[in-house]
């Protein structure tokens, strides 16, 4: 018996079950089946004022396409996660702030994220996820217990800035006054001033990740995130972890682009609702 997702309500069902994994983005919706003919995925747009129901109209629309089976589905979204399910705050998509979910597992995208790529961890590993992508997201686990809530978004960069402020691809782009693919055409061209903004916002990335680890001594640490995809952004941010953390500290940790980096939150989600 399983709660399942069926014309947006939830029932009790005796029969096989898709599980689907939900990344909620503040851009772009991604939902990941596990279907009996292998995985599919699904995206749409997001955006400010994506609300409940429009999830629940793309829900559905995955549903007619999937019929007749019935689906379980675990939710990843960019905000806090309280133990009852509830979601709050979230910045980049604030109509969903107070809203619970019906759904068998909901969680912050980066514990989502986390999820997935410690699968392939030791059990008592010390690991960390970050993503760059509208926000700054990063969870950890320390010798095998989750830490439950991690905001790095929120640690202060600068004098009055923030990581998200000074990282996240939702900043560039708006200091740049660019979206997306404007800033990738400019970059293949070499742009000088898109070059430096992409390149600082790089480094801001990378002082974040030297934080964790000088704090908490990590053996691995995965990267994922639409940002990570801006030529030199990476790099940038690799070269500032090398000059930041603490040598010692440094060369004990694996930092890596996460293997499937733009499925790591659904994946997660997707494992969590099985």
């Amino acid at each position: 018996m399983y709660w399942t997702l069926s014309h947006a309500n939830l029932k009790m069902v005796n029969m096989p079950l898709i599980p689907l994994g939900v990344d909620l983005g503040g851009t772009k919706l991604l939902i990941l089946a596990e279907t009996p003919a292998g995985e599919r995925t699904w995206k749409f747009p997001t955006g400010p004022g994506f609300t409940p129901a429009d999830l629940d109209a793309r829900l559905a629309a995955v549903r007619a396409e999937l019929a007749p089976a019935e689906l379980v589905y675990g939710l990843a979204v960019p905000g806090l996660v309280n133990d009852e399910g509830v979601v709050g705050p979230c910045d980049v998509l604030p109509l969903l702030n107070g809203w619970q979910p019906r759904a068998a597992a909901v969680l912050n995208d980066g514990q989502a994220a986390l999820t997935a790529y410690a699968a392939s961890c030791a059990p008592g590993a010390t690991v960390a996820i970050v993503g760059s992508g509208t926000a700054i997201a990063a969870a950890l686990q320390i010798a095998g217990h989750r830490v439950p809530y991690t905001e790095l978004g929120y640690v202060p960069y600068g004098p009055e800035a923030t990581l998200d402020a000074a990282a996240s691809g939702a900043s560039l782009l708006a200091r740049l006054a660019l979206t997306a693919p404007e800033l990738a055409e400019r970059l293949s061209r070499h742009d000088p001033v898109a070059i430096a903004a992409v390149r600082a916002a790089g480094d801001a990335f990378g002082a974040g990740i030297a934080t964790l680890i000088n704090l908490f001594r990590p053996e691995r640490i995965g990267l994922y995130g639409g940002t990570l995809s801006f030529r030199g952004y990476l790099t940038a941010a690799l070269a500032a972890v090398d000059r930041r953390a603490l040598p010692a500290l440094r060369a004990a940790c694996r930092v890596e682009r996460a293997p499937q980096p733009e499925l790591l939150a659904a994946r997660g989600a997707l494992l969590a609702a099985q």
